[in-house]
């Protein structure tokens, strides 16, 4: 860190600094997610712990924290300074990507004072309001920022939850009541569903702490306010209401009157919302909102632990455009969108998949004849889509009165193109298409004639083309006069043009234009190879180089040029209160505007399903979709959406057939990294594109409609929040077990690894019979527990299948094909040879196995259960050591040399009579006659390998 002297300290002397240090001793704790900026008018400041996380962020380096130490003060202060280009970028960056807290104060005192800090704009995930203009002035909003509030109330043993989400981009809230369970499945489901970036939770208590638990496992911000917040009488969350619902034409405007508002514990939540959005203060938003119910009910139940197991969203932070990560997500396959309200709608619809057969069969009635139509497609992709705005933000600034005429004109881009859109669109003659999207469309464009007329009656057209957004001079006597005077200066900077060509001895129009752009205003251009035409010319001036040519002036276009810019900004001041009138008007045509928004997300979700569909290595095929009580899941050469899309996988297909009453369960044994966990994702991800309107990646497929998908697959140590592997397994496997019917589809991969062998084995084989038995489920259950598999021996609709792989002495091949049966021998060994363990390790291994494989097999003839568990057990331990850790090395074959003495197998005792019986006094093996040699575990490995002659963990 380097000590500046006080005075280059934020241009502050040393007086001022020792007033800010004050000041900011005086600010409250905050949590380190939050990050607080000073705005000193050209740049922007960070101090104490935040300055170094803020160079991290944006410099990658520490170097650039400086430290404030006026003299005279013993304390210092560390801080860092920001451009406004670097605060606008690390803005965007915590609000959208890290999920932070922004708070920017400004210094509102006389002369700047250093006591005059207020805090002026504040921001969250999930209250984006005062940072849209900064977020998305320039940048497309690609995804949601709902938010949520919860309240609960206990109502003898029952636990009700009222929920309210406010989503102020589509300017609705929504409320919902429930019952639910000590683990809070449903409220999950409903967070998985509804991906709101910020939950606001009364003050803590052991409940509450619970929820937040959960809240923060599925990457929610909380935010807690104060239970007397949420105790406020109806009447007040009503009177806000009123003002900012929009009622329809003869419906009575009281809120009191709808049915939503009897959800008085959800109301309350509601009110919390309404107060931290500050959305009644802001008058833009009175009458645009509207009240719903939500209603879950529609949709495929979801757990967050399916989400993660089927790899439905990009990790946090992770640049979908970049091709290293595009394919790694469904969304990412699914999402080929090219508008931002396209890119939301698809986000939106893969939280939410389907649970009407008919919604879910025009979708794909609409995809497959969009797949069919390959001109309609390509044009509207290609063409008309990318060319659309973001009518969301428009319209977001027409109710602000912050619009401009360009954004008016943008709207009215837009109206133009629909009706290009529209003839694609009827020439499909699809009944599905028709009702669905063309009529509406059409519809709506009808309700937006007179802005189309009001637009063109307006605006000068022409003045658009060379980009500036002028209303016609016709409007108004002053506008005239001013629209004449630059009329006249234009026509003089043409008959200069046409004095400058004769002198060059260049082509009017051709070799040397006139032209205009908003930051130079008029000048000459000329091509690059006449450059030296003018380089030694003094009448002339060269204003830049570009591609197209060189740029220049001379004195008297110089002057005209001013002269025009005179006339011009008196026109646009002239012009104001027009444009006032203008946006008072287009204000009306907000709510089609927003109806037509929603028409061109659908159309673009659409189309992305069928080019995600067309441009597969393989194309995917429609799904045959049945009635829920239909049960039946049939997949032929199923493969996986995202592995096909990386580069060098050449990927192997496999089918999956299931039947109600007849085959509801699989239990796949394999090779590690023999395709287990991508078979059984690749059967939920299915599904999932099925209910969502998409095609699938297989050859045929047949899918009943299922009430949930739930997964549990993989697990890792949560140390933040206090979770090993074994209890996260446990957590998300108690909810599937809780939630699960015999509609539901239940992805589950090798459960019980946590915790020890048997007791593992046991908990995996209860599950796996429970969904089996009681829940009659569909289930894809991978497995290391072979054992497990023989469940299909005495449960009829229980089957076993492999991963097949082809191993010898010196070669191991996955072949990643689904076999039926199970699977006979343990690769275990083979596996740690692809993964490089020690070559010496590897042989050891082998031998042990082989000497051990011996005598399972006398063990399995003489029926001697005991000594199969503790061999079957031993032959694990020894695949799966670290041979890295000699540590763990030793300790494995300590565990396995304890396990014989204590089994209770007559074979041991008969084989080992001394080890087993632990006689002090052995000194040699009684199988190889070896001296037994006590080892520390720390050298184990070592000692293994000087002691060739050993057969038997005895001789240790």
């Amino acid at each position: 860190m380097a000590n500046l002297k006080p005075l280059q300290c934020l241009n502050l002397d040393a007086n001022q600094q020792k007033n800010f240090m004050k000041f900011f001793k005086t600010l409250p704790d905050k949590p380190s997610t939050t990050v607080r900026f000073f705005d000193r008018s050209d740049y922007y400041s960070c101090h104490g712990s935040d300055s170094e996380f803020v160079a991290k962020c944006v410099f990658k380096s520490t170097n650039v924290v400086k430290i404030m130490a006026p003299a005279g003060l013993d304390e210092e202060l560390p801080y860092v300074v920001l451009s406004k280009n670097n605060f606008e970028g690390l803005v965007r960056d915590l609000l959208l990507v890290r999920n932070y807290r922004v708070e920017v104060y400004t210094n509102k005192g006389p002369m700047k004072s250093s006591n005059g800090w207020v805090l002026e704009f504040k921001g969250s995930p999930g209250n984006l309001t005062q940072f849209e203009d900064l977020l998305f002035a320039n940048n497309d909003m690609v995804s949601g920022s709902a938010l949520l509030a919860l309240h609960l109330k206990q109502d003898g043993r029952q636990k009700v939850v009222g929920v309210a989400c406010v989503e102020t981009n589509e300017r609705l809230l929504s409320v919902s009541e429930f019952v639910d369970d000590d683990f809070y499945s449903e409220l999950e489901a409903m967070i998985v569903i509804l991906g709101p970036k910020e939950c606001i939770l009364p003050t803590k208590d052991f409940e509450y702490a619970r929820i937040e638990t959960m809240l923060k496992r599925n990457n929610v911000v909380v935010t807690t306010k104060k239970k007397t917040e949420f105790s406020l009488e109806k009447n007040y969350v009503i009177q806000d209401l009123n003002k900012l619902l929009r009622f329809s034409k003869g419906q009575q405007e009281s809120a009191n009157s709808l049915p939503e508002t009897s959800n008085t514990i959800a109301l309350a939540a509601l009110g919390v919302s309404i107060r931290y959005l500050e959305l009644v203060n802001d008058s833009s938003n009175h009458g645009q909102y509207q009240l719903k119910l939500l209603n879950l009910n529609r949709f495929v139940h979801l757990d967050a632990a399916a989400v993660n197991a089927l790899n439905l969203f990009p990790k946090r932070g992770i640049n979908m455009n970049l091709p290293a990560f595009k394919w790694h997500s469904v969304l990412g396959v699914l999402d080929r969108c090219r508008t931002p309200q396209g890119h939301r709608l698809m986000a939106q619809w893969v939280k939410q998949p389907l649970r009407s057969y008919n919604i879910i069969k025009d979708r794909h009635d609409i995809v497959e004849c969009l797949v069919d139509s390959a001109c309609v497609r390509s044009e509207m992709h290609d063409l008309h889509l990318k060319r659309l705005p973001d009518i969301l933000i428009l319209v977001k600034r027409l109710l602000k009165k912050k619009a401009s005429l360009q954004d008016i004109f943008r709207l009215y881009q837009v109206v133009l193109r629909i009706p290009k859109i529209l003839r694609l669109l009827e020439t499909l003659e699809n009944t599905a298409i028709k009702s669905i999207i063309y009529n509406p469309m059409k519809d709506t464009l009808a309700d937006l004639k007179l802005f189309k007329a009001m637009v063109e009656q307006i605006l000068d057209l022409e003045a658009v083309g060379r980009g500036e957004y002028l209303i016609k001079h016709t409007f108004d006597d002053q506008l005239k006069e001013h629209k004449d005077k630059m009329d006249e200066i234009e026509q003089k900077m043409k008959r200069l043009l046409s004095k400058v060509a004769k002198e060059l001895g260049l082509n009017e129009g051709t070799s040397i234009k006139l032209e205009f752009v908003s930051h130079l205003g008029y000048h000459f251009r000329i091509s690059l190879k006449d450059e030296t035409i003018i380089r030694k010319n003094s009448n002339f001036q060269v204003l830049d180089a570009i591609k197209g040519g060189v740029r220049f002036s001379n004195e008297k276009l110089t002057d005209y040029n001013t002269d025009f810019s005179i006339s011009r900004e008196a026109y646009q001041e002239q012009q104001k209160s027009i444009v006032d009138e203008v946006i008072r008007i287009a204000i009306g045509y907000v709510e089609p505007c927003t109806i037509l928004n929603n028409q061109i997300a659908q159309v673009d979700c659409f189309v992305s399903f069928a080019v995600a569909a067309t441009s597969a290595p393989e194309p995917y095929v429609r799904p045959k979709m049945h009635l829920e009580d239909e049960g039946v899941l049939k997949l032929k050469r199923l493969r996986h959406p995202c592995l096909e899309l990386q580069e060098d996988v050449n990927f192997i297909a496999n089918d999956a057939e299931f039947h109600k009453d007849q085959t509801t369960m699989y239990i796949i044994t394999g090779p590690n990294m023999g395709g287990k966990s991508t078979y059984i994702r690749s059967v939920g991800v299915a599904v999932l594109m099925a209910h969502v309107g998409s095609f699938v990646p297989c050859e045929k497929a047949d899918i009943t409609i299922v009430d949930s998908i739930l997964g549990r697959i993989g697990a890792n140590d949560n140390l933040s929040k206090g979770l090993s592997t074994f209890m996260v397994e446990m957590v998300e496997t108690a909810g599937i077990i809780r939630t699960a019917t015999d509609k539901s589809l239940v992805v589950i991969d090798e459960l019980g690894r946590g915790t020890s062998t048997y007791e593992g084995c046991g908990i995996a084989w209860s599950i796996a019979e429970y969904l089996a038995k009681e829940k009659k489920c569909f289930a894809l259950f991978a497995t290391h527990f072979h054992e497990i598999a023989e469940m299909s021996e005495t449960i009829t609709t229980v089957k076993s299948c492999h991963m097949e792989a082809i191993a010898d002495n010196d070669n191991f091949t996955l072949l990643y094909q689904v076999k039926p049966g199970v699977m006979q021998k343990s690769f275990g060994i083979h596996v740690a040879r692809l993964a490089n363990f020690p070559k010496d390790l590897v042989t050891l291994a082998q031998k042990l196995y082989e000497e051990c494989e011996d005598h399972y097999t006398e063990l399995q003839e003489n029926k001697d259960q005991e000594g199969i568990r503790v061999f079957l057990s031993s032959i694990e331990k020894i695949a799966n050591v670290d041979s890295n850790n000699d540590e763990s090395i030793g300790a494995m074959l300590q565990d396995i040399r304890q396990g014989v003495k204590n089994a209770n197998s007559a074979y041991f005792r008969k084989t080992f009579p001394s080890f087993t019986a632990q006689d002090p006094n052995l000194t040699t093996c009684t199988l190889c006659s070896e001296p037994l040699r006590p080892v520390a575990p720390m050298n184990g490995y070592y000692e293994m390998q000087q002691q060739s002659t050993r057969k038997y963990e005895t001789c240790f």
